[in-house]
């Protein structure tokens, strides 16, 4: 009996397109991708290869899009967010939540893109076991969303803090899953997983701060990969060797440059052939005979001999 595979998809904004390179060639050698849990562009990835999508089909769409200007993303620095920076505190920190109330555009506008590829599938929809994850903006809980439409559950784990207004779904206002739990090994496995292909597309701190705007990004940088290196060790811990970790080369990619997409892709597809035999050997170690399968085969064939109508199986 086979192992399940199950791929767990981090978040990182444009690094997230490795995502596509890791699927693509994980299926060039024939590893079936049994279930995927995916945060923030995880989870987009993740979506779009459980709707049914070829990658190389969503690359090509995704290549002829302007996200940057059809999301209300600038795709500059956040070194030189100054304009933006000004508009973000009219428009998020001085603003009472209008947001809780009613669906802002930039919303609306996440939704027909994410629409485009989820072709308003539900959950119970899809071909493979899927979940993504939020953050309750509320009360700081994880939220994991196996339920209700695709399109939406997606939007709620991409809501970025300051870019894009939380999300109402299901009962809950949601932001940016990779806050609570960027790369969710512990979801894959609780869909069934017995080895987790996770890829971790985060980078290094930036290094020299200048700005208060920078000190601030690096602040919410530093806690979230504290985090996600106190998660990824207990989960090596609870897996072992059935957990593999791939870190595609993205680090000079910054995550709101949306137009850029050969090179994280690039580096998805070497980061997963470097451990492709590792992946191979892993799925082979772990694969046992069907022993129940085997047994009653057997006796069926003892069975047939008694009566005279066959030989036993040696």
């Amino acid at each position: 009996m086979r192992p399940k595979i199950g791929l767990a998809l981090g978040g990182g904004g444009a690094r997230g397109y490795a995502h596509i390179g890791v699927i693509r060639t994980l299926l060039a050698h024939h590893i079936p991708i049994d279930m995927i849990a995916g945060t923030s562009m995880g989870a987009a990835v993740g979506a779009v290869h459980a709707c049914g999508w070829e990658m190389s089909k969503f690359e090509q769409i995704m290549k002829r899009l302007d996200l940057n200007r059809g999301l209300g993303i600038p795709d500059t620095p956040i070194r030189s967010f100054e304009n933006f920076a000004s508009t973000a505190a009219s428009e998020f920190l001085f603003k009472k939540a209008d947001w809780r109330h009613h669906e802002p555009e930039k919303i609306r506008n996440l939704y027909d893109f994410l629409l485009m590829f989820s072709r308003n599938k539900e959950f119970s929809d899809l071909t493979i076991p899927f979940a993504t994850l939020a953050c309750d903006v509320d009360t700081g809980e994880q939220v994991v969303l196996r339920s209700g439409k695709v399109h939406k559950a997606v939007a709620a784990s991409m809501a970025l803090p300051a870019i894009q207004q939380p999300i109402h779904h299901e009962g809950r206002f949601l932001i940016d899953g990779g806050l609570v739990n960027k790369i969710p090994i512990d979801v894959a496995v609780e869909l069934g997983a017995d080895i987790v292909i996770a890829v971790d597309v985060s980078a290094a701190l930036a290094g020299a701060v200048h700005t208060s705007v920078d000190v601030l990004v690096q602040a919410q940088a530093i806690l979230s990969n504290e985090l996600a290196r106190v998660k990824l060790e207990m989960m090596r811990a609870r897996l072992g060797e059935r957990l593999i970790v791939l870190h595609p080369a993205v680090d000079q990619i910054k995550i709101y440059s949306l137009r850029q997409m050969d090179p994280p892709i690039h580096a998805g597809e070497q980061a997963t052939l470097e451990k492709i035999e590792l992946i191979l050997k892993t799925i082979e170690r772990f694969t046992v005979p069907d022993v129940q399968e085997n047994s009653l085969q057997n006796a069926s064939a003892l069975r047939l001999a008694e009566r005279g109508q066959g030989t036993p199986a040696s």
